[in-house]
């Protein structure tokens, strides 16, 4: 029994130094525990491949979500590339469908400007109500203005929902600047452009063989500006009554008609 002492108290010692140093090991931060006999640290073991999957599945900004069906423009853009963004809408400046349409505006001397366009084919008339007047016929093609009239010539573009150039009488030019006029037409009448109503009218023929001539500019503000030429002399010109398309002067009734791009 006396000899077996020692050996137990080997035991107990090396039992003890074994529960400190497994303790030790519990203790000490990951990838800092001490291997055994002594060599280096051991490195830090690497994240499964499952939860690396996760990890970026969660930062990625083109993952599809689950249920959703890609789009088909999802599905032609390379991978890795962003989805297009949206122009700002208000940058944007207003679009007019069509440009076969009437134009009403300025030019710098003040006078009034009217521009009908139908099929490619335009008419205009200038006035400013008092003494000067122009008749301009012409075209518009990719949306470049070309008229021409008695000793005079316009010239422009049709942008979006505006229109502008020059027009040159002998020696004397000046810019204009015209927007489209979409008052609707209230009856079955003769178009001047699509879906508006006549913005130009003129007198007859008839009217114009028997020595006098007219003619008016529809304002959408529901106003008429416009010139009559009686023997041979300019005058501001009265109203036309819009049930008949008329007006009185000097007691003689002139009747006027929309003016249509290639209808003369």
């Amino acid at each position: 029994m006396k000899r077996l002492t020692p050996l137990l108290t080997l035991l107990s010692g090396a039992v003890t130094a074994a529960v400190l140093f497994t303790m030790s090991a519990q203790a000490s931060p990951p990838g800092t525990q001490p291997e055994a006999g002594g060599g280096a640290p051991a490195a830090a073991p690497a994240a499964p491949a499952d939860e690396e999957a996760d990890a970026d599945a969660a930062v990625d900004p083109d993952a599809e979500v689950p249920g959703e069906e890609p789009t088909d423009a999802d599905a032609r853009r390379p991978a890795g590339t962003s989805p297009p963004t949206d122009p700002d809408a208000s940058s944007a400046g207003t679009e007019v469908t069509s440009v076969e349409q009437n134009w009403i505006g300025e030019l710098e001397n003040g006078a009034t400007i009217a521009i009908t366009v139908k099929d490619g084919k335009a008419e205009a008339y200038v006035c400013d109500g008092r003494s000067m007047e122009l008749w301009l016929s012409g075209t518009v093609r990719d949306g470049k203005l070309e008229l021409t009239g008695k000793d005079a010539k316009l010239t422009g573009v049709i942008r979006g929902d505006r229109a502008s150039g020059e027009m040159v009488v002998g020696v004397r030019r000046w810019k204009f600047t015209a927007r489209p006029d979409d008052t609707s037409a209230d009856e079955a009448v003769v178009k001047s452009g699509s879906g508006t109503a006549p913005a130009i009218y003129r007198v007859t023929d008839e009217t114009r063989k028997a020595g006098f001539d007219g003619g008016w500019i529809m304002l959408p503000d529901g106003t008429q500006i416009g010139i009559v030429t009686w023997n041979g002399q300019p005058i501001p010109a009265p109203p036309l009554d819009p049930a008949f398309n008329s007006t009185v002067v000097n007691g003689v009734t002139l009747v006027a008609e929309p003016v249509v791009p290639g209808a003369r």
